[in-house]
């Protein structure tokens, strides 16, 4: 990215985007905020960014100094106005766009490793069927990770199956470039654009990180966060189904076959995920894996803030309810001593899911 170095904080050019989450976030405490950009996956962080709709913001600057961070929230009072500071960006427009539509969509829930995965897996399917497609058996991988390449032969195995295995494959591709056509349709052009430099097809190579980044004259980082907002909202469009048609349903098989396969939070979580399914109470959980309860609440707001459904049944029976709707309709107590006067002697985690599944509201795949 080309910057105007005009402004300088601690004496190393303004981070034009870092300085706008600075001025939207400065009535926020810096160090929760500072948790949150650096991705510390905490109960207490992961709640505050939820609460405070800093879920995209989450992980997204995972090696920042805390100091760099403070000079930035002391420097913050210099400006009126997040155009104030974007004006000080060469490439101003974009990142109007960046910051104010594409950034949201970026799901930052998703541990790192994993964010990475559901992104290769996509751009090898997307490479495998662009070659199935032009008839061309000898083609590079442009995915070198092993368990990637599995997941893809696995589902290309699977489509395969069919009666007339060929036609399947050719019927999948057409309607995975026309989904695709539509799900970018959504986004501002430059940004769709930036989203698909980075694949490769059967005649078309993909374009690196600083191949694009040059294109665009903005930075690497701009780049990254570009595209992964949007592999993101796709993802998150075709686990749900809401924007598939008939003959699309089997982006959602793939969808939800990739986040099974690399699910958005670390094993340990997983791990405690397997034996809620399987009908274990908590205290259980804890005493088998030998770890204290308190850890595996934890494990029950990462889960809660994405699929608060899941630990529905456990919070019925905790709370004695009929059902969840009275916390989905009804505003929280306004703090856990008014909420244990309503329900009791209750854990704080059950405090944090009425926030949750109220904040929430109908719409249980809202971010935040």
């Amino acid at each position: 990215m080309s910057v105007k170095n005009s402004r300088n904080v601690g004496g190393i050019g303004l981070d034009t985007l870092l300085m706008a989450i600075a001025f939207k976030a400065q009535a926020l405490p810096p160090n929760s905020v500072y948790q949150v950009l650096i991705g510390k996956r905490t109960a207490t962080t992961l709640f505050f960014a939820f609460s405070n709709n800093l879920t995209a913001y989450f992980g997204l600057y995972p090696k920042l100094k805390k100091d760099a961070w403070m000079s930035y929230t002391q420097n913050v009072a210099k400006y009126i106005s997040v155009d104030a500071i974007l004006r000080q960006n060469d490439q101003n427009n974009y990142m109007h766009l960046l910051v104010d539509e594409i950034l949201q969509k970026r799901n930052g829930l998703i541990i790192p490793s994993h964010h990475h995965k559901h992104h290769l897996a996509f751009k090898l399917l997307l490479q495998v069927l662009s070659n199935i497609q032009a008839e061309n058996p000898h083609y590079s991988p442009i995915v070198q990770d092993l368990e990637v390449q599995q997941l893809i032969k696995d589902f290309i195995s699977m489509a395969k199956s069919a009666d007339a295995p060929q036609v399947g494959l050719q019927a999948i591709t057409k309607s995975l470039h026309q989904q695709l056509a539509k799900e970018l349709s959504a986004f501002p052009d430059q940004a769709a654009l930036i989203f698909l430099e980075q694949f490769e097809g059967a005649k078309l190579p993909a374009q690196t990180l600083e191949q694009v980044a040059e294109n665009h004259q903005i930075s690497k980082r701009a780049v990254v966060i570009t595209q992964q907002a949007l592999m993101d909202q796709i993802y998150q469009n075709w686990v749900s189904g809401h924007t598939l048609g008939a003959e699309t349903q089997w982006l959602q098989v793939f969808a939800q076959g990739v986040f099974n396969q690399f699910p958005i939070w670390n094993q340990t979580t997983q791990d405690t995920l397997n034996l809620i399914n399987q009908g274990w109470s908590l205290q259980k959980i804890a005493d088998k894996r030998r770890l204290k309860l308190s850890t595996i609440t934890e494990h029950i707001i990462e889960i809660t803030l994405s699929f608060p459904w899941i630990i529905q049944p456990i919070v019925v029976e905790e709370l004695n309810l009929k059902d969840i709707s009275p916390l989905v309709s009804q505003e929280p107590d306004e703090n856990y001593e008014s909420f244990k006067a309503r329900f009791g002697e209750k854990d704080y985690w059950l405090y944090r899911y009425w926030h949750i599944v109220y904040q929430k509201g109908a719409h249980d795949d809202r971010l935040a």
